[in-house]
């Protein structure tokens, strides 16, 4: 709950001018109206919380005084959820270091088995990708996931 204690003991005004760094989107303007009475911007893009951590950030907030009616309330989780939430550092390891000496287009075009990204994977890592044994399970999963083979729907 160290996230939740921040989250409260950061209550500062911060200036409209701040505002330039919220994403577009259905519930920006309840973001800049309401959390920011209290809140520095920072300290909301500075997070990537779970939408169920969102969701108790906004109650904590509710209970706390923030005016904000059910659907605001609902329409500020998803905001937050979509543009400052957990980052999918799978994704991340992938992209940054699968594109390092490959296009992305060419791994997405392939549809391989877990078994089969994970003998691709540990050639790249024997030729010199620079990854660690969690990273490397990371990295199988999400491929295997996302470019799997292609199951027939069945009868």
């Amino acid at each position: 709950m160290a996230w939740f204690a921040l989250a409260l003991g950061l209550a500062v005004t911060f200036p409209a001018a701040a505002a330039d760094k919220l994403p577009a989107g259905d519930g920006k303007r309840i973001v800049e109206t309401t959390c920011s009475s209290c809140h520095e911007q920072d300290v909301v893009t500075s997070k990537r919380y779970t939408k169920q951590q969102w969701r108790a950030v906004v109650d904590a907030m509710i209970s706390e005084g923030a005016s904000l009616t059910k659907a605001e309330a609902a329409r500020v989780v998803e905001y937050l959820a979509k543009n400052f939430g957990e980052k999918d550092r799978a994704k991340e390891l992938y992209q940054e270091i699968c594109s390092y000496c490959h296009e992305l287009e060419r791994i997405t075009r392939q549809s391989l088995t877990r078994e089969e990204w994970r003998g691709l994977i540990k050639g790249m890592v024997d030729e010199g990708a620079p990854v660690t044994e969690e990273e490397f399970s990371m990295i199988v999963d999400y491929l295997a996931e996302h470019f799997g083979p292609i199951r027939e729907k069945s009868r």
